[in-house]
């Protein structure tokens, strides 16, 4: 469990930090670009953490003993979440802070906005990924699948369609949708209200899923 702890740790923060320094050379002017990195580690965040512990804690069948200890199968997932919005603040404060000592500086606005906007981001990412719960299947299986979608949503990263196809992908992509939240302040057109349905809509389908999984697990 420590090993694999450390291999989520690897991938979540020093990745992006790693090719942080590797683009340092590229394009890293203006505090803006650090929102890529921040939907990364969200998302890769939430896959390897809220969502792996809740595959883990299904499959042994928690959710479906009665419990004197708990009222509700809820203060699982809330504890759950408070965990991972902990564990996402620091990451993207570190991450900020390394930015700011090694390759440009970046401003207290732009660290209060990041931490802000990942209450945001948190919900919204947990809401879409908890879609992958409707898959019934074993640990090892789910794994493989979460392993697929970070590979596809990292190649479709880099996509920049022109017109409709962009919208789609961002709405569809968690990569590229937590990316869009925290660009908001950006978007001067009418993009930003289809962000915000599609948010609405992900937050609903999050809890209609969540609410199931504390329920019943067939």
């Amino acid at each position: 469990m420590v090993m694999q702890e450390k291999i989520v740790f690897f991938y979540t923060l020093i990745v992006p930090i790693i090719i942080a320094f590797l683009n340092n050379n590229l394009n890293f002017r203006g505090n803006e670009v650090l929102y890529v990195y921040w939907a990364y580690i969200v998302v890769t965040t939430v896959l390897n953490g809220f969502l792996m512990n809740l595959i883990r804690v299904r499959e042994s069948g928690f959710f479906r003993r009665p419990s004197n200890l708990i009222d509700s199968n809820f203060s699982i997932l809330f504890t759950a979440f408070f965990v991972q919005l902990f564990v996402i603040q620091i990451q993207i404060f570190i991450f900020n802070l390394v930015i700011d000592c090694f390759i440009t500086p970046v401003s207290p606005y732009t660290f209060l906005y990041g931490f802000l906007v990942s209450f945001l981001t948190t919900i919204i990412s947990i809401s879409m990924m908890s879609l992958l719960l409707l898959f019934k299947c074993k640990q090892r299986t789910f794994y493989m699948i979460i392993n697929l979608f970070l590979f596809g949503g990292l190649l479709l990263l880099n996509v920049r369609p022109e017109g409709v196809w962009n919208y789609i992908l961002t709405v569809i992509n968690p990569f590229q949708f937590i990316y869009a939240l925290y660009s908001v302040p950006c978007i001067v057109n009418s993009f930003s209200l289809i962000l915000g349905v599609f948010t609405i809509c992900y937050m609903l389908m999050g809890i209609i899923v969540l609410s199931r999984l504390t329920k019943k697990d067939d």
